[in-house]
């Protein structure tokens, strides 16, 4: 792509790092070599396959496509690299044209193929039964689904379903146009539903503030897991019950990702979010709870919890 992403590759190779890393090429010789050149021990491969594609795109026949991805895939096994190949925009690419290449593929002894909901508007029900016939050909299966329609995590729990072992995600989701599956929410949902607790959860939090710092780009304040709002308390009902017990309204608490519950203040709060403030300064006085409560719930601005207990100290004398 450039010079500074190449070195950039070779960099994080340099590492000694324990991750199996995988450099995206396209289906030319060309592209291989750089590979090489970088030094990943994978490759993965991408062409498109559908009539569409093949048509109006590139203006070849399914006959010459495959001969370019056989070259491509002979190439880089030759020169020792693992490979993992993607027909692109899969999930909307004719059966009988998957059917050829994962035949190719599986002739190749290609290590892993890629089944990509390029333009992340497949239905997950259907991305299921695709994935599943796909591993009828005894290649290992990974699943890379975009967010177009916000179906990425459905379909990458889909594609786990159905067998894959590997999903393509990013920190905080980013990727082409809606970006693809969330690093923290594939991870929280493999510990919560599926019991793989081999993930540093209490990471994720700061993996995404430290990538917001680095991109500019901020989760929306009520993104999953790592959004600002994703364990702040408003509402005066759900606040006495969090204060009992975060379970009642916190699937898993915020401390498993590194984060700090927070509890908001303004005209939604009830008496026990006015308690919960005033017991953290030392305060006990139902009658100052009562003043404040009415005092934040006619203010038109959120209260900070300074303000709230320098009011409750006035109030006291």
């Amino acid at each position: 792509m450039s010079r500074d992403v190449f070195e950039g590759i070779k960099l994080v190779v340099q590492q000694g790092l324990k991750a199996n890393l995988l450099a995206h090429s396209r289906a030319l010789i060309s592209d291989v070599d750089y590979v090489l050149k970088a030094g990943t021990d994978w490759i993965g491969i991408f062409f498109c396959l559908s009539n569409h594609c093949l048509t109006k795109r590139f203006g070849i026949t399914l006959e010459q496509a495959l001969d370019r991805i056989s070259r491509a895939i002979e190439y880089a096994k030759d020169h020792g690299l693992k490979v993992r190949f993607t027909p692109e925009d899969t999930t909307r690419t004719e059966w009988k044209n998957l059917v050829a290449a994962l035949n190719l593929a599986k002739e190749l002894k290609v290590d892993r193929v890629s089944i990509a909901d390029t333009t992340g508007s497949a239905h997950p029900l259907k991305f299921y039964m695709l994935v599943k016939n796909v591993t009828e050909f005894g290649i290992p299966v990974n699943v890379h689904c975009h967010n177009d329609l916000g179906l990425a995590l459905a379909n990458a729990i889909m594609g786990i379903e159905a067998g894959a072992t590997l999903v393509d995600a990013t920190i905080n989701g980013l990727g082409e146009r809606a970006g693809i599956v969330d690093l923290a929410q594939i991870a929280t949902v493999l510990y919560y539903h599926y019991g793989i607790k081999k993930y540093k959860l209490e990471m994720l939090y700061y993996l995404s503030q430290l990538l917001t710092k680095i991109t500019g780009i901020r989760p929306q304040q009520n993104y999953p897991i790592v959004g600002e709002n994703a364990f702040t308390h408003k509402a005066g009902l759900h606040v006495s019950a969090v204060i009992k017990d975060p379970t009642f309204y916190e699937f898993l608490p915020a401390e498993t990702f590194g984060r700090e519950r927070r509890i908001y203040l303004d005209r939604f709060a009830g008496r026990d979010t006015i308690r919960f403030y005033l017991r953290k300064a030392g305060i006990e006085n139902e009658n100052i709870v009562e003043e404040l409560l009415r005092r934040v719930k006619e203010s038109r601005e959120p209260y900070t919890w300074e303000k709230l207990i320098e009011e409750a100290r006035r109030l006291a004398t």
